[in-house]
């Protein structure tokens, strides 16, 4: 299998020496992504605007899942390379070309094109003795010998022949696949984004890292552990999908007393502007001197906090640049962009943390009346829970946050009264479907779990089960805080430490 990826058309107004960089970590970022996914045996190649990536066939639909998630690639085509020619003699002789070209058309084309309408299009790089409408012509005159009732149309045919021919190669393109543009990340600096799971704040913060930012993570936990669950598991998602080749922290600040505080001690109309100002003042203070901007995930309008007026005054509360990536969009562009990206499972099932809205909120707070209401507040109070903040690597996290996950029971096989749960989204069940004899598996994705677990039969033992372990581990800590403790972790032997693990037990 070979993919030509090709580069966002930014490329063309950069520098020698920036696109040169830039294509290094891109293909840094490639290798990364592919390596975190354990593919390993791939080659790629770096041509001036391209990358040229081969691997063997049977990773082809994973790779090309992967691929379309690294910013700065504009597309990239599926393709079969062939030679133009062997020898300067066939190298000179355009005829010899043509037919050679015509040869492989056929054989990929020739069926499809039968009693439908066909054009052929040819892109060449580099000098040829022969111009790209000629190789066209001939190919479409020579399909065309074969079917009566088959046509060339120049505007709207059903099926187009690409080729593309770079030096003395010619490609024929099977398919093609348009994504993120952007730029690679590391292109720019660290910023920290504010997540809180919803559907905004996973967009602001995948725009970020399209715009090829170091992003990490910092989240404000308003509600104990299972809050913190939530949102660790959307963050992780968009960074393993989207970043990870920037090792990313997570930052927890915990404001459960800050919270209680505003319920006991503000005027519930500005509960949510005073909320808004205790984050951006901490968030400025995680950021001295690691980070260049923060980024929100505000929208013009949307909320009582999201007034000009009222973001005016938030924002007096720090001097660090704020980024809005999402200023200027409404609310369906924003959820219609979580169906791009697969984080609208994520927040729809986000439990809501709403205690501290107002059924009047103030929208045109002035920034006398919220320094009046400040003084309200315990001193100190941000200081502390600054200074408890939690910082851990995403990659790490199961190894160093949530001691209570030492506890989780993982097996390799089940008993009979023991059900398999598999918590997998339909594509990944599609691609590595869970087949195992005398085994009873009941399909019921991540997303849904928390809400239908209960529904089950309790008298039962039952195994969840993902890919890599990582979700089974997050949802087997949100329902044990339920006091489900019916719950095991189901592996896959898939190394010599597994098998260990086994031998040990």
């Amino acid at each position: 299998m070979k993919l030509i990826i090709k580069i966002s058309s930014e490329i063309t107004i950069k520098s020698k020496f920036v696109r040169k960089q830039a294509i290094s970590m891109l293909r840094n970022n490639i290798k990364k992504h592919l390596e975190f996914n354990e593919i390993f045996d791939y080659k790629l190649k770096w041509n001036w605007d391209k990358i040229e990536l081969e691997a063997n066939e049977e990773k082809q639909e994973k790779i090309k899942s992967i691929i379309k998630n690294i910013s700065w690639i504009a597309y990239f085509l599926e393709v079969d390379s062939f030679l133009l020619y062997e020898n300067d003699e066939q190298k000179n002789d355009k005829n010899f070309i043509f037919d050679n070209v015509f040869k492989i058309v056929k054989k990929y084309y020739l069926e499809q094109i039968k009693n439908k309408s066909f054009v052929a299009r040819v892109k060449r790089a580099w000098n040829h003795n022969f111009k790209s409408v000629d190789l066209e012509r001939y190919i479409w005159w020579g399909l065309l010998k074969f079917w009566e009732n088959t046509k060339v149309s120049l505007k709207n045919p059903e099926i187009t022949v690409k080729i593309e021919i770079s030096n003395e190669r010619f490609y024929i393109i099977k398919s093609r696949i348009e994504w993120l543009s952007g730029y690679p990340i590391g292109f720019q600096d660290k910023v920290v984004s504010l997540i809180s799971g919803g559907f905004d704040s996973g967009v602001s913060t995948f725009s970020l890292m399209k715009r090829g930012a170091k992003v990490d993570y910092l989240f404000f936990n308003l509600w104990g552990s299972a809050h913190e669950l939530w949102v660790k598991q959307v963050s992780y998602y968009l960074w393993k999908t989207f970043s990870v080749s920037y090792n990313a922290r997570f930052i927890t600040v915990n404001f459960e007393e800050i919270i209680q505080e505003l319920l006991t001690k503000v005027n519930h109309k500005y509960r949510w502007i005073l909320l808004k100002r205790f984050m951006l003042k901490i968030a400025s203070k995680v950021a001295e001197n690691n980070y260049y901007a923060l980024v929100k995930w505000d929208s013009l309008g949307q909320v009582s906090s999201q007034t000009l007026k009222n973001m005016a005054v938030i924002d007096k509360a720090s001097d660090c640049l704020v980024l809005r990536p999402l200023i200027w969009y409404n609310k369906q562009e924003i959820i219609d962009i979580t169906k791009e990206i697969w984080t609208y499972n994520f927040a729809c099932n986000m439990p809501e943390y709403c205690w501290v809205i107002s059924d009047k909120p103030a929208t045109w707070a002035s920034l006398e009346q919220i320094l009046d209401e400040e003084k309200n507040i315990s001193k100190n109070i941000l200081e502390k829970s600054f200074e408890e903040r939690k910082i851990v690597k995403l990659k790490e996290m199961f190894e160093k946050d949530f001691e209570n996950l030492k506890e989780i029971e993982k097996v390799f096989s089940s008993k009979k009264d023991e059900i398999i749960i598999d918590i997998r989204e339909e594509a990944d069940k599609k691609k590595k479907p869970l087949k195992l004899e005398n085994t009873e598996i009941l399909e019921i994705p991540f997303f849904e779990i928390n809400s239908k677990f209960k529904n089950l039969d309790q008298e039962k033992n039952y195994l969840f089960y993902c890919d890599k372990g990582v979700l089974s581990e997050l949802h087997w800590l949100y329902l044990k805080e339920l006091w489900f403790n019916n719950i095991k972790i189901f592996k896959e032997i898939k190394n010599k430490k597994d098998c260990n693990i086994i031998k040990k037990n």
